[in-house]
């Protein structure tokens, strides 16, 4: 009888066996439990029918111990060699699942589809080793070309309930296999995760025909961005989620090793494209951004660089070098001297109250008309986003977020992100198996935390805010929600018909009621923001003006008319640039008409951004799309993008 033959009928006889004896061993226990034995010095028969005394008594309970303890035995050796203990996924195209137990002895090796039966071919990997059948697995895939200089990324997923023997043994995993390619003579770029698969997961991965890891990293990608969908990513292989996952920051996998660009322009290519583009010299600009990134279909390089007047924002086309998307806008230097990289992360860091940070991001920006830093950095079980004013090095604005499941928020007296997932949830009426959740994070707002939510249903989106200690809901959006019709309009603000449905007092009726509340005149006040929104259920007007040094904010219900909330500030230094300094709608339309002659102008429209008067439009040209912001005060172009559709 061969090896392998003995170790399926121990298998099978342990299954058969252990359980049974221990049942029959226990039973007979509880029979006998309660009687007594009474023990005399009487003179016994030498008949062979005597009755059994205290040796043979003795004798029976010792047999009795005898299979107690053979009974545990068997138990507790089928629980350390045949019962499942861990669960392993090897993904790079070919899915594979491995059962393994206590022992770390591969118990099934499953092909999760066709490429990964082809990779399991012939091999009998049950009752080997896991890092043997790990080293079978890579090879296999490197001789079928799965792995190679071009495709050298795997996802190895580890689900164990004990999370400590679950990360133990997913480092001991990334370790061997990397020195499994490394003696290949490849560079392998490894993503590895722990998971404790919730059944709403598992159901997505089987209905798209994918592993749990790779579903899980999927999600893990979604949550940090949002402008994908599942549908978008099933269907991509472990080294473009890869990309994307390493452009975006997801913090629910590990990384080590570089991804590969063989195939690809080099990033000295990709930046000298952009360069070129732009008319500067490399020495006379500072270049914060340099990664590949998955958009639209495609690989593309992000590049970012600035100068003391502009920053520079493109995309490049990693296969053919072709520019697919050019921005500029006015550089942050513009705005005065900075305090530095350095200091914005210690303003940030010492507002965390975090004495040894990870610093993951540190990005000179221009947001709203101001120079900022974006600064990003862990503790260990907490991501913390900042928003550094670049040039006081105040904190504009701060995000926390949970590393892991498993850990904190790192923010004491909140409800944690499962409670505020599940109140934005009972408040839609709807079940987590019902959602894709976009967003879930921590955010500081007007001196409190929130948890900022956001999730897709077929019919749309859903955003809200919930207060952190108490799990209130502080605001909610539904954007599938059709506005009721506004008074004599026939239509709905999207344009669609909406009959029947209560109407809307409409913009103009909104400013009257606005206006004669703060008891201004129309010739004195200048909007700055007129919107409608729906909140609590009902449809609202968010109305903002200035007025004689006043700036007026204001809450209407669009059906009535009556005030919901007001307020009011008095600062004449806030008051917006007067009408008479402001360039006319023609001249910002002729401006715009001059950087693409061409071109045919879309839209254009006025506003206020931090108190500096903007024309902001569209303009296009066969399949080119410009976008643009004029600064109104003088002309300036603070923003102009070129879209390849």
């Amino acid at each position: 009888m061969k090896n392998r033959d003995v170790k399926r009928w121990l298998n099978s006889a342990a299954r058969k066996t252990a359980p049974d004896v221990l049942s029959s061993v226990l039973s007979r226990c509880e029979q006998e439990k309660g009687r007594n034995f009474v023990m005399t010095n009487a003179t016994t028969s030498e008949s062979p029918r005597r009755k059994p005394g205290i040796r043979g008594l003795a004798i029976g309970i010792a047999a009795c111990c005898l299979l107690l303890v053979g009974g545990l035995g068997g138990f507790f050796g089928y629980q350390n060699h045949f019962a499942v203990d861990s669960v392993v996924g090897i993904d790079v195209n070919p899915s594979i699942r491995l059962e393994i137990s206590r022992q770390d002895k591969v118990l099934s090796a499953e092909p999760l589809n066709a490429d990964a039966s082809k990779i399991l071919y012939g091999m009998e990997l049950e009752g080997t080793d896991l890092n043997v059948a790990a080293n079978a697995i890579i090879g296999s895939m490197l001789r079928n070309g799965y792995l190679s200089d071009i495709a050298n990324s795997i996802l190895i997923t580890v689900e164990n309930g004990d999370e400590a023997k679950a990360a133990a043994l997913q480092q001991q995993l990334v370790a061997e296999i990397d020195a499994i390619l490394g003696s290949n003579n490849l560079q392998g770029s490894i993503l590895s995760q722990t998971l404790s698969a919730s059944s709403d997961l598992k159901a997505k991965a089987e209905s798209y025909g994918i592993s749990t890891g790779k579903a899980s990293l999927i999600e893990g990608i979604l949550a940090e961005n949002a402008q994908y969908t599942f549908d978008d990513l099933a269907s991509l292989s472990i080294r473009e989620l890869n990309i994307l996952a390493s452009a975006g920051g997801v913090w629910t996998v590990e990384s080590t090793g570089t991804i590969s660009t063989e195939g690809y322009i080099s990033e000295t290519d990709a930046k000298n494209t952009a360069l070129a583009d732009a008319g500067v010299d490399a020495s006379s600009v500072t270049v914060q951004k340099l990664s590949l990134d998955w958009d639209d279909g495609r690989v593309v390089y992000d590049v970012e660089f600035y100068d003391l007047q502009t920053t520079y924002e493109y995309e490049i086309d990693a296969v053919s070098g072709e520019i697919v998307k050019r921005e500029t806008e006015q550089s942050p230097l513009a705005s005065g001297e900075v305090i530095g990289l350095a200091a914005a992360q210690s303003a940030a860091a010492s507002d965390a109250g975090v004495s040894n940070p990870t610093f993951t991001k540190g990005k000179l920006d221009r947001e709203d008309g101001r120079s900022i830093y974006e600064i990003e950095f862990t503790d260990g079980s907490t991501r913390w986003e900042y928003d550094i004013d670049a040039l006081t090095g105040a904190v504009l604005s701060k995000k926390t977020k949970a590393v892991s499941a498993s850990s904190g928020s790192g923010v004491s007296g909140v409800i944690g992100e499962q409670a505020a997932r599940a109140a934005a949830l009972s408040d839609a009426g709807l079940s987590e198996s019902d959602v894709t959740f976009g967003k879930v994070e921590l955010d500081y707002d007007d001196g409190r935390w929130e948890y900022e939510i956001e999730f897709f249903t077929a019919s749309g989106k859903y955003e809200y805010d919930i207060d952190a200690a108490t799990g209130s809901i502080l605001s909610k959006e539904n954007e599938t929600a059709a506005p009721p019709v506004s008074s004599g309009s026939g239509t709905s603000s999207s344009g669609t018909s909406s009959s029947g449905a209560a109407s809307l007092i409409g913009e103009e009726k909104a400013k009257e009621a606005v206006l004669q509340d703060a008891g201004v005149s129309a010739s004195a006040a200048t909007f700055t923001q007129l919107e409608l929104d729906r909140d609590d259920g009902r449809w609202e007007y968010e109305i903002e003006f200035y007025a004689n040094g006043t700036e007026y904010e204001y809450v209407i219900d669009a059906q009535s008319g009556a005030i919901l909330e007001r307020d009011s500030d008095y600062d004449p230094d806030d008051a917006p640039v007067s009408a008479a300094s402001v360039i006319s709608m023609d001249e910002a339309k002729a401006l715009a008409q001059a950087k693409a002659p061409n071109a045919t102008l879309h839209e254009i429209s006025f506003d206020y951004d931090d108190e500096i008067p903007v024309y902001e439009g569209e303009l296009r040209e066969g399949n080119i799309e410009y976008e643009f912001e004029i600064d109104g005060r003088n002309g300036s172009f603070l923003e102009w993008e070129a879209d390849y559709d």
